[in-house]
């Protein structure tokens, strides 16, 4: 894995840090309130998910069509992602966006474990 543009691990503490606040805002049924942090988030989604790939966007509005061409990503990505873009102040689209965190989390810390048996076995 290529160095970071930014550290993924901040983004990641930031949404677990915050996803509790977003959650009652849609619990007081205060969607306005979620509408500014859910597009935050669906944001710095897009931003770890194409830095994990290592992939650079040319042109932010083919965001959505550029996902399937991704590796690293969770199930049905470019259907969920249309439907956060669509919908942020849906409470199911926060809970489709934790869900992805969750997915995407699991999947780069794999590959941090990966890429660190690989320069284990390479420093041998």
């Amino acid at each position: 894995m290529s160095e970071r543009h930014f550290p993924l691990d901040t983004v990641f503490n930031q949404w677990h840090s915050e996803k509790d606040g977003i959650a009652k805002f849609f619990r007081d049924r205060n969607t306005q309130a979620a509408r500014t942090p859910m597009k935050k988030h669906i944001a710095n989604f897009f931003a770890v998910l194409f830095e994990i790939n290592n992939f650079q966007l040319n042109n932010s509005d083919e965001v959505i069509e550029q996902v399937d061409k991704l590796k690293i990503k969770p199930i049905n990505s470019k259907e969920r992602l249309s439907f956060l873009i669509e919908s942020p102040t849906h409470y199911h689209s926060f809970i489709q966006l934790s869900e992805m965190f969750e997915e995407l989390e699991k999947q780069y810390r794999k590959l941090l474990a990966i890429e660190q048996n690989k320069t284990r076995i390479t420093d041998q």
